[in-house]
């Protein structure tokens, strides 16, 4: 490059200094639009796995149901239940399964240190933690195959029955009385976002091992089986044999799909992924149209410094200049320029998504802040995002230089 280039460039910037701002701020302006648009894009799928994994995202839960259409002589409207039995039953005829839960529900008084709630009383076995994101805060546990063994009176609490029964006191270790039966707490669910339930949010649940459940609740069927395949991919196949070997034995057609319900999070899960994935693309689409419009702003802007310039550009050709130095003082306005923009736009977006990030998220009452409070600036995506309006920009300004390199210095100069 030639020596005396940065000396003309900065002469000229300089002389030009509030037209360069306006197209500075321009490239600014688009800088921060774009990448907030792609953090809370990113963001929001994101946070929506998160929540999702909330109830499960290898799971499938079988609940007992009525069969609508009649079999082998047996009239519709027929209650379906499940029992106990059932889970070595679907175990043993089905490979596929990695683990298998049951689960029983009841809604019962809970009291400790003279406070009392009601609340949903759950009897289950250690694996429902790994199958439902049952993760206890700091110095708890959850449920374990002794205390199944062993019909431990020990209770899993959620977080906000904590706040309840035992406010900011550490509950580990208390006991709480449920259905008049003492029980020890062990442990307190950490804090997790949840947009998919049933019975309500973990937060207002207890879980008590199976056995103890039993001992005051003795009835034989049990609300609900909880199923984690081997293999996300085998979701299909598993609830299809459920339903062949679970129709078999209590005699309703296995097509039938209101004999038993089956809710299959993992396709749930594929769905959702495919929205979100959606709304990513869609807010991709919208950025590099607003690329594209910023780009021919930015030539727009450069052919009117151009033209602006032409008595200028024939003074320098008719002196001597040579073409490429005008092209390249030409490219390096547009590339200061573009850098200047792009920087500050970066660091404001950069701030943005940080402060926005600082925003407690509230998890007793799950709302559509979860997702927006939770944008992620992404590196790769402000580096692709340079690369791809670098280019753009460049093209836009060489056309512009090598339009004013072409210039006939005579006309130049009558240029009014």
């Amino acid at each position: 490059m030639n020596p005396t280039l940065p000396h003309f460039f900065w002469n000229e910037y300089r002389k030009r200094r509030k037209k360069a701002a306006l197209i500075t701020f321009a490239i600014f302006w688009g800088t921060l639009s774009i990448l907030l648009l792609m953090a809370f894009g990113q963001g929001m799928s994101i946070q929506s796995r998160v929540s999702f994994s909330g109830l499960g995202e290898t799971l499938i839960m079988i609940t007992a149901g009525q069969a609508s259409l009649p079999f082998e002589g047996l009239p519709k409207g027929r209650p379906i239940r499940l029992y106990r039995e059932d889970i070595t039953y679907l175990s043993e005829r089905i490979p596929e399964i990695l683990h298998i839960v049951p689960e029983s529900y009841n809604n019962w008084q809970v009291s400790a240190i003279g406070k009392e709630v009601n609340r949903g009383v759950h009897g289950t076995t250690a694996e429902f933690a790994l199958m439902r994101t049952q993760i206890p805060q700091m110095g708890g546990r959850f449920i374990n195959a002794d205390d199944n063994a062993q019909a431990r009176k020990v209770a899993f609490i959620g977080w906000s029955v904590a706040k309840d029964l035992f406010g900011t006191e550490d509950p580990v270790g208390k006991q709480i009385v449920i259905n008049r039966v003492p029980f020890t707490v062990i442990g307190v669910l950490k804090k997790k976002l949840q947009d998919s339930m049933y019975q309500g949010p973990d937060a207002d649940q207890i879980y008590l091992p199976f056995s103890s459940f039993l001992m005051i609740d003795s009835q034989r069927e049990i609300d609900r089986i909880h199923i984690q395949p081997q293999k996300p991919g085998q979701s299909l196949l598993v609830e299809e044999r459920v339903r062949v070997l679970l129709g078999r034995k209590y005699r309703f057609d296995p097509t039938d799909r209101y004999a038993i319900g089956v809710w299959n999070t993992i396709e749930d899960f594929k769905e959702a992924t495919a929205i979100f994935k959606g709304i990513e693309i869609f807010l991709g689409i919208i950025g590099a149209l607003t690329l594209l419009i910023g780009a021919v702003g930015v030539t727009n802007l450069m052919y009117a410094v151009v033209k602006e310039r032409t008595k200028e550009i024939g003074i320098k050709l008719a002196i001597g200049a040579r073409r490429r130095v005008i092209i390249q003082q030409f490219i390096l306005e547009t590339m200061f320029i573009f850098a200047k923009g792009t920087f500050w736009g970066f660091i404001a977006a950069f701030n943005i998504v940080h402060l926005t990030r600082l925003a407690p998220v509230n998890y007793d009452s799950f709302g559509i802040e979860a997702y927006l409070l939770r944008p992620v600036f992404s590196l790769q995506i402000f580096v692709a995002y340079v690369v791809i309006v670098g280019v753009l920009v460049f093209l836009s300004g060489i056309f512009p230089a090598w339009r004013a390199s072409r210039s006939n210095p005579i006309e130049s100069l009558r240029y009014e």
